[in-house]
């Protein structure tokens, strides 16, 4: 089976590193670009492990993702709720399903249909584990 894995860092500089590996990926070969990035001293953390800026709304959906609901699943509907009630302002569903469906394409929270609508889940990344695409 043909895969595709791709690690993107950035160090505290700002410069941007990207690991593509494509082919016959095994466990051991995966291992082994992971030990280079050790060796680098790159940090395997998600990007949007981040500190969010609760200033924007991408903030504060993330903000919101990390504590109310950082376990369990969650709809949009939920989030929607969630951000109302905390921010006193109405949010429209389709600006938190946009939202949501774009931190799913990210790997920041994974996303899998129920019926005809979408559940949501936070993702949590180890140190040593990579996000497969």
């Amino acid at each position: 089976m043909r895969k595709r894995i791709k690690i993107e860092l950035e160090d505290d500089e700002g410069t941007k590193y990207t690991l593509a590996l494509e082919g016959q990926v095994s466990r051991d070969k995966l291992m082994k670009a992971v030990d280079m990035l050790e060796i680098m001293d790159m940090p395997l953390e998600h990007p949007y492990h981040k500190q969010p800026n609760e200033g924007t709304f991408l903030g504060k959906v993330m903000t919101l993702l990390e504590t109310t609901f950082a376990a369990g699943d969650f709809s949009s509907s939920d989030v929607a709720r969630e951000l109302e009630e905390k921010y006193s302002r109405p949010v429209k569903l389709s600006t938190i399903s946009t939202y949501l469906a774009r931190l799913a394409e990210k790997q920041y929270i994974k996303r899998e249909r129920f019926g005809n609508s979408w559940v949501y889940r936070r993702v949590y990344l180890k140190q040593n584990q990579v996000a497969e695409r």
